[in-house]
């Protein structure tokens, strides 16, 4: 468990470490024989939300978690900035990959060579046995869980999550971001007025970030 004082970070996989909205566009398409919808989205709830034939919907979800895991590339940066964080963080990854995905989402972590302490597979990504203080995540739900619990939120920036506006939720683009917005905090405290990426200008001087 988390020593007293130390940062624990929740990390979700898809579509934050892994590329899964292509594979779940492109299993679409093989299954149904017709293009993905233009404007839709199938993560972070698009697939439950939408018009498509619940049998279609459980056939993408289910080859998805047999066949797709071990196929999902990797953000750029997320091993280099996860390996760095690790050194002062406890990381737990926190997905809501269905539990029979354990296996597969074990070898995916492992292959890529990413840290971590724990493995949760949960949709009450905050009822889960840890403290956690910082979480990054592309679900608007889980986000919000985050942040009742008083944690500091990261959102990847997706299509899906772009009507989050909330200063107490950060956006990033990427991996990098992120560590830029790690390093900044080291020589000022956590903004609430300033949702997104310092710019280099603020990054080198940090008083210029409002409290």
């Amino acid at each position: 468990m988390i020593a007293e004082g130390q940062t624990c970070f929740a990390v979700d996989i898809d579509n934050v470490l892994g590329r899964a909205e292509p594979e779940v566009q492109r299993l679409f398409h093989e299954i149904t024989g017709s293009p993905w919808p233009i404007g839709q989205y199938g993560s972070a709830g698009g697939l439950d939300s939408s018009q498509i034939e619940r049998s279609v919907i459980e056939e993408i979800f289910s080859r998805f978690h047999e066949e797709s895991i071990p196929q999902l590339a990797l953000y750029p940066g997320a091993k280099y900035v996860l390996d760095i964080l690790h050194q002062t963080c406890r990381i737990i990854i926190v997905t809501a990959r269905r539990p029979y995905s354990r296996p597969q989402t074990l070898a995916w972590l492992t292959a890529h060579g990413l840290p971590f302490d724990a493995l949760y597979h949960t949709e009450e990504k905050t009822g889960i046995p840890e403290s956690i203080t910082v979480a990054i995540d592309d679900h608007p739900e889980h986000l919000d869980s985050y942040r009742a619990i008083g944690a500091r939120v990261f959102v990847m920036d997706q299509p899906w999550n772009r009507q989050v506006e909330n200063s107490h939720v950060i956006r990033v683009s990427g991996w990098d971001s992120l560590l830029q917005w790690w390093h900044f905090r080291d020589c000022h405290p956590w903004s609430n007025r300033v949702s997104e990426t310092p710019s280099p200008h603020q990054l080198w001087n940090p008083l210029s970030i409002p409290a």
